[in-house]
């Protein structure tokens, strides 16, 4: 099996040019701007519409409930409660909403079209009153990206007949004239009888221990992605397929977020109808 690189990050984090500072631990004297004051936000099993979801958390206030049933953005699988400003909570309520989330749709989320947001107060927020943290599950139109905008719950779409399973892939990049890329764009999911090039065959669970670097990450991911492929594809294959790996984000890694997509991706030239699998 060929190898190729590990891609960029597909996971959503916790910080952002954008996010929401938590709490230092202090208290403020001031009272906080009626914007940031507590108002009626989604309970769990409900949805959030208005806001596309991404690599950045937000404000508990700018949630929108809306019914699962009407067009959305994102759904909430859980509803915490802070016992304590969120500073150094973060790894706490990550590992909460993971679970959540796998609880909620009935399996593993990353071998879903799926990614998870994590909402904690703000230091305004927590000063208003918001004490609760929400985690957010949503289905992405390219992989990991920002939200999809969709109708209907999400519950256990991973369940039964799994609607909701990450199967094939359709790769765009440039072509680097020698049968593969020169760089890959955020791969959509397809139906795997659409013509397409890519496919998910499983992920890949990094050791509990501090992040090792991105070299030394790609090298074990691309080892336990090309195992998966093996047992995947069995003994035939395009010879141009290659183990493409996704994740390893520090930041993540820091949270517990330790999960590698693996994706087998033939060269620009190769059109597949059908999935792989042996």
């Amino acid at each position: 099996m060929r190898t190729g690189m590990i891609a960029a990050l597909i996971l959503l984090g916790l910080t952002g040019c954008d996010a929401a500072k938590p709490v230092a631990g202090t208290t403020a004297t001031a009272s906080p701007p009626a914007s940031v004051r507590p108002k009626s936000l989604p309970d769990a099993g409900r949805c959030h519409a208005g806001q596309a979801l991404d690599v950045y958390h937000y404000r508990a206030t700018t949630l929108n409930a809306v019914d699962c049933a009407a067009e959305h953005d994102a759904e909430i699988v859980r509803v915490g409660r802070l016992t304590s400003p969120p500073e150094n909570k973060t790894k706490e309520v990550y590992t909460d909403c993971d679970t959540a989330a796998r609880e909620y749709v009935g399996g593993d989320w990353h071998d879903g079209r799926l990614g998870i947001a994590v909402i904690v107060p703000s230091t305004d927020e927590w000063i208003a009153g918001v004490q609760e943290y929400r985690c957010a599950l949503f289905e992405f139109a390219a992989e990991s990206r920002s939200s999809k905008l969709r109708t209907g719950s999400l519950k256990d779409g991973l369940r039964g007949a799994r609607p909701l399973a990450l199967t094939c892939m359709e790769v765009r990049g440039t072509p680097d004239g020698k049968g593969w890329f020169q760089d890959l764009d955020p791969m959509i999911p397809i139906d795997c009888a659409q013509p397409h090039n890519g496919e998910y065959i499983g992920s890949y669970v990094g050791a509990d221990v501090p992040h090792p670097g991105m070299t030394r990450l790609s090298q074990q991911a691309t080892e336990a992605c090309d195992a998966k492929a093996t047992a995947f594809l069995g003994k035939t294959f395009p010879k141009s397929l290659r183990v493409v790996p996704s994740g390893g984000n520090p930041d993540w890694w820091a949270l517990g977020e330790r999960t590698a997509r693996c994706y087998v991706v033939t060269g620009p030239d190769d059109v597949l109808t059908k999935s792989l699998k042996a």
